[in-house]
């Protein structure tokens, strides 16, 4: 592994730790020092559990064993010896990972030595073997098995761990209903207990940040340039980008960056009343937008950590769900878990009418990155403003586009319900949907279909040039071939561009053309209009299940 050894606002020094003997032993003491002399560690290293803190979180980090266990599998190092040298390993990935991440790598490491009898064996729960942290730790223990070792290198490229999202059409119900609440129902004190779900899915819907940078967004948040209103938000320097030379402090002026984003005056207008109404309440021990007196007060199972921590937002929106979603507008609430049920003739678990999937904080962000690639954004830009490392990460979000494109078609097949031509414009798109419904809708017979762009009812042409004459990709072409055809080819469209995509964004630097870049970019957003299109114009006519 490349341990970081030290550390300054310059110079980082690194070392290739192969073995941890004598001489890294004495290294990862020092370190220890170090950070023990600066709050970040509170314990010394002889005891069984270190508590660290990064002054949002205080984590314990418990080294205790089954000795016996450890005793019976293990030859090569005494229980002594062996918990000195993790605390070692531990001290190597300071400075390299989140306290949270470090809390997680002490428990793995445990559970994988319990489920390999001390690295012996390949253990049936394969997944261990890929979590973080595990393959420098596998690859430094003298005593793992050549199988174990085998196993990780074979397959550590096909470990990849997706967000469950819930089911597409709850999100768009939650954010009826939150607009619906927030607009007819909610009192000043509701407003003033909600508020911060309420910016959350208006802001993380649009700007894919991750829930502690959404938490901790600084006080003085909003500032109006030549008339146009910037959001300043912490960005994490931990992850993604940051990720190729770590260097965490565990201090939030130091390991979070102030990026701004220019949002609309609706959102900043929210920003400016959640500030008002609060004025009179205590406020956090950090720079924070959020107080955090109401939710201490309302629940005494949570630790006061003088700032609105990601906790509190976690049971805020528990509390939503119960008091108002359950309570008030009385729908059911069920877990992601329900949706991998079948019933007995082996068909997917289907919502009812009154039922609604819980979300989780952090798809909104997922949403917001699906949204942003389904709009044609650029995906090297789309990089940058999510944190990724690489793209491979950013088409990791494709997964589930398609249950997207599809639940966006049942929201505005709701709106073509009146019996007219409506046209829905999607925001950031720059091209309209066209939603056909109803008797007067009108239309003009072609060859294999029909044609509703308004110029050819009247005999201009404008449209047609616009697809070169190519009837199937035009948005007012509506063919007679299957429905359900036309719809599987929309969608492996739409899977074969992204992956065009991807290969151009993978390809060598030298070797990129430009103008291939926007015919792709271009043709995706088309395939995405067109699979739209057809999902409305099914619903229509009584399909998609």
């Amino acid at each position: 592994m490349l341990a970081l050894i030290t550390q300054n606002k310059n110079i980082n020094r690194h070392k290739v730790v192969t073995t941890i003997g004598t001489e890294e032993k004495n290294i990862a003491l020092e370190k220890f020092k170090i950070y023990h002399k600066d709050g970040v560690i509170q314990t010394e290293f002889n005891d069984d559990a270190w508590l660290l803190s990064d002054e949002k979180d205080l984590v314990t980090l418990d080294f205790s064993f089954d000795e016996v266990y450890v005793k019976k599998y293990m030859n090569h190092y005494s229980v002594t010896e062996f918990k000195e040298v993790l605390k070692c390993y531990i001290c190597f990935c300071i400075g390299q990972y989140v306290i949270g991440t470090l809390q997680e790598m002490v428990y793995n490491i445990k559970e994988l030595l319990y489920n390999t009898e001390c690295l012996s064996k390949i253990p049936n729960k394969r997944y261990l073997l890929f979590k973080t942290g595990i393959q420098d730790f596998i690859e430094l223990m003298p005593f793992a098995s050549e199988d174990i070792i085998l196993e990780e290198e074979r397959n550590k490229y096909n470990y990849i761990k997706r967000r469950e999202l819930a089911e597409y059409q709850s999100y768009f119900l939650f954010g009826r209903i939150l607009e619906q609440y927030w607009m007819s129902n909610a009192t000043i004190n509701e407003k003033i207990f909600f508020y911060p779900v309420y910016l959350w899915w208006n802001i993380s819907m649009i700007l894919p940040v991750r829930v502690t940078e959404f938490t901790l967004i600084p006080k003085e948040c909003v500032e109006g340039r030549n008339g146009v209103q910037y959001l300043k938000i912490r960005r994490s320097k931990m992850k993604g980008n940051a990720s190729r030379n770590r260097n965490i402090t565990y201090k939030i002026d130091e390991d979070y960056k102030i990026y701004e984003y220019a949002v609309s005056n609706e959102i900043a207008a929210m920003i400016f009343d959640y500030k008002k109404l609060v004025e009179g309440y205590k406020e956090s021990n950090i720079d924070s937008l959020f107080i955090n007196e109401v939710y201490v007060n309302a629940s005494n199972h949570l630790k006061d950590h003088g700032f609105f921590h990601t906790k509190h937002f976690s049971r805020l929106l528990d509390v939503f769900y119960c008091d108002v979603i359950e309570k008030y507008y009385n729908y059911r609430v069920i877990p992601k878990d329900k949706l991998k049920e079948t019933n007995f003739v082996g068909e997917a678990y289907k919502l009812k009418v009154n039922e609604i999937v819980k979300i989780s904080l952090g798809d909104s962000r997922h949403i917001a990155m699906q949204n942003m690639l389904l709009n044609g954004a650029n995906i090297l830009m789309a990089k940058e403003i999510t944190g990724h490392e690489n793209v491979d990460m950013i088409f990791h979000y494709s997964g589930n586009m398609k249950n997207l494109i599809k639940c966006k078609a049942y929201s505005l097949f709701e709106l073509s319900k009146r019996k007219e031509i409506i046209v829905e414009s999607v925001a950031g798109n720059g091209k309209d949907f066209i939603i056909r419904g109803g008797e007067l809708a009108n239309f003009v017979e072609v060859d294999q279909g029909k044609c509703f762009s308004p110029f050819f009812a009247k005999g201009k042409m404008s449209d047609c040039y616009a697809v070169a004459g190519d009837c199937e990709i035009c948005k007012y072409f509506q063919g007679n071939k299957n429905r359900k055809e036309l719809i599987k080819k929309q969608e492996l469209k739409v899977e074969e561009r992204l992956k065009r995509l991807k290969r151009w964004i993978s390809s060598e630097k030298e070797y990129r053309n430009t103008d291939e870049y926007v015919v792709l970019k271009s043709q995706l957003k088309a395939s995405v209009e067109n699979l739209l299109n057809a999902y409305v114009e099914e619903l229509g006519e009584g399909g998609i299940a």
